[in-house]
């Protein structure tokens, strides 16, 4: 521990982490690591440590406070998101280096630094809910990379002295050393980026990729109508086109076979196209790379958890009930056609909105 004029500065540590969340809950400001640069900390509920926070930052609209929050579970508790895309965008994006702007207007970050999380959720736990965070970057603060470079100027560290910082926790250099991604989302379920910074638009777009793959056995039949059907219940669901990825494959199916004709003439009969199928085996690229992974039987499932493990969190039955799509092949059209119809209603069931969940025309 060292101070600094009034302010304690501390390394990361359990009891620094306390400290910090302490005075937090005294009203006072704290500056904190994250992965991108330093940022200065209040409670939003203490109208004293707001006006501390706004002798700080003044009126600069470059310095906005945002929500800093300490998980993403905490962020979909308190700020509801109107469209699958905006969900999975919190989710794939957060913790990281990115402050997403809600419709309502709330900025929220969960930033991607063990300090940073863990004094914001020991406040948390302690019923402060809402920490406020700006980030010290721009001229008048420095860098923001180094906190020990900031508090050796003595201008800088009289500005947060007088504006009631008491506790720093001072990390070394930050990873990134320039401020977040800043994406604001729309209400027609898309999103813009209002200030670029570590990520850009192509690691965005690839994180909010959805990638769903249909195992069953040769990849024929059963699998291949799942496929088919799912791409257009999730464009139905709302899903950007260029951001869904839907695959098919088999536990033991030789490459190249053609979809049957009956799974065709089925799929045609509640008013899908087939399309062009190879079959293929299923393969560890296929199953790293999926994030959704459905299978016909809980055979298949069995099958695909204990060749791949370390995957098996995200492998489920089609059937959300945990039942069996029975293979048809060989069988009557009239088999295809209940496979076909029984298939359909699960991939609704699993991909679809609420709507189309209780639609069975």
């Amino acid at each position: 521990m060292t101070t600094a004029g009034n302010i304690t500065v501390l390394t990361p540590s359990e009891s620094a982490y306390q400290a910090a969340a302490e005075a937090l809950g005294r009203g006072h400001l704290v500056v904190l690591p994250t992965e991108t640069i330093y940022g200065v900390f209040a409670d939003s509920e203490n109208p004293g440590a707001m006006a501390s926070l706004g002798r700080l930052v003044g009126d600069d609209s470059a310095h906005v406070a945002g929500w800093h929050a300490p998980s993403v579970e905490a962020v979909l508790d308190r700020v509801r998101t109107s469209h699958p895309l905006h969900q999975r965008l919190v989710e794939r994006l957060l913790p990281g280096p990115a402050a997403i702007v809600f419709e309502s207007g709330d900025s929220v970050r969960v930033p991607d630094n063990a300090a940073a999380l863990a004094v914001l959720q020991t406040a948390h736990d302690a019923g402060h809910t809402r920490i406020l965070g700006v980030g010290l970057a721009g001229d008048e603060f420095g860098s923001g990379e180094r906190v020990d470079t900031l508090l050796d100027h003595d201008t800088l560290r009289t500005r947060l002295e007088d504006a009631d910082v008491r506790v720093v926790i001072d990390a070394g250099a930050t990873v990134m050393g320039k401020p977040s991604t800043v994406i604001r989302l729309t209400r027609d379920g898309g999103y813009e980026i209002t200030r670029h910074g570590p990520i850009g638009e192509h690691y965005i777009r690839d994180r909010l990729r959805r990638r769903v793959l249909f195992v069953c056995t040769g990849n024929t039949c059963r699998s291949p109508m799942a496929e088919v059907i799912a791409r257009r219940v999730l464009r139905e669901a709302g899903e950007p086109e260029d951001l869904i990825e839907v695959a098919s494959a088999g536990i033991s199916a030789g490459d190249g076979m053609a979809m049957t004709d009956e799974a065709r003439e089925a799929l045609e009969k509640l008013g899908y196209q087939a399309g062009q199928h190879r079959s293929r085996q299923v393969t560890q690229a296929d199953v790293n790379r999926a994030d959704e992974i459905y299978t016909l039987t809980n055979s298949h499932m069995a099958v695909l958890r204990r060749q791949f493990p370390g995957a098996a969190w995200k492998i489920q039955t089609l059937d959300p009930e945990g039942g069996d799509v029975d293979d048809p092949i060989e069988g009557s059209s009239e088999v295809y056609d209940l496979a076909c119809r029984a298939i359909r209603d699960f991939v609704r069931a699993r991909l679809g909105s609420p709507g189309q969940q209780g639609d069975r025309a």
